[in-house]
């Protein structure tokens, strides 16, 4: 154990040395989400379920379908990646994991969708009949353990073929 306080340590001494980082409170916040989701998986699920890890699943009583949006914790990454709550596009799902497409909000002053990397989407019953934007470049695999289940997923309105047409446009082709 005194290893992994050590580790700690560093890792803090490190943060408080990073003093042009805008967002250390955040980073704290995202990092006692993680640990605090891991304590669930291995002390709370993972006996209540098989006792093997491997073997145990979490499994919300109401999940988002292929098509629709809702809301993921996607904790904080590296610089340019989206980070925190958002709402993401449910692309595919695999048992335990959803490959999702962060979106954005689209607002007035918003530059247009770069054709490249981005889309904008119609959501059924979203924020006023705000758009959203995907940003097809943070497309991504991630734990079913980041769904926010309480906020509620919402039926795009823009049709699937046009998503996938762009998603594979966007994964196949060279720019």
């Amino acid at each position: 154990m005194e290893n992994i306080s050590q580790r700690i340590t560093n890792v803090a001494t490190t943060l408080n040395d990073l003093k042009n980082y805008q967002d250390i409170e955040g980073f704290i916040t995202d990092l006692e989400y993680h640990v605090g989701q891991l304590s669930y998986f291995y002390d709370y699920l993972t006996p209540k379920q098989t006792g093997d890890p491997s073997t145990t699943f979490y499994r919300p009583k109401k999940m988002p379908q292929i098509h629709q949006i809702a809301y993921f914790n996607l904790t904080r990454g590296f610089p340019k990646e989206l980070y925190g709550g958002h709402w993401c596009y449910v692309f595919k799902y695999f048992k335990s994991k959803y490959v999702i497409i962060p979106t954005t909000s689209v607002k007035e002053d918003s530059l247009p969708p770069d054709p490249e990397f981005q889309m904008d989407i119609a959501v059924d019953n979203f924020k006023n009949g705000m758009t959203t934007r995907l940003q097809l470049s943070d497309m991504r695999s991630i734990d079913l353990q980041r769904l926010y289940c309480s906020k509620g997923f919402y039926n795009v309105l823009t049709d699937r073929d046009q998503i996938l047409h762009n998603v594979n446009k966007m994964l196949l082709e060279e720019h």
